[in-house]
């Protein structure tokens, strides 16, 4: 491991190993890649960085074109990888591998229309 990389989550990596194994030829080559550092990128569906960036919580405004009022967020955030609509989706991790030379970093990822269109570092807490 270089200076520039943080320690691997190995149950995230193992399950994305899985994933990628089952379902690789519907993750894109740059995104497999992206998942493999544990890295969120761009151009992402929130599944795809949810194998890259391991646990999160969300704030989903759902579709209403779609979804009814009321409907489950977590099957609004799942929908997205196969069936992407309108829905505003906001996912918030923290790891260490996002920013490898920040240590542990809690970040957020908005979605529109299924995939990911910018990551953003939340202030740490003092």
């Amino acid at each position: 491991m270089s200076p520039t990389e943080a320690p691997l989550d190995e149950k995230r990596l193992e399950l994305a190993k899985q994933t990628i194994a089952a379902y690789g030829e519907h993750i894109s080559p740059a995104a497999r890649e992206a998942i493999l550092k544990q890295q969120v990128a761009i151009g992402m569906s929130p599944y795809e960085a949810y194998l890259a960036g391991g646990a999160y919580s969300f704030v989903v405004q759902a579709d209403p074109s779609v979804w009814p009022a009321g409907a489950d967020p977590n099957l609004v955030i799942q929908r997205q990888t196969l069936c992407p609509d309108n829905s505003k989706i906001q996912l918030n991790f923290a790891n260490a591998t996002q920013f490898p030379l920040e240590g542990l970093t809690a970040f957020k990822v908005h979605f529109e229309k299924g995939r990911a269109v910018s990551i953003e570092k939340l202030a740490a807490h003092k």
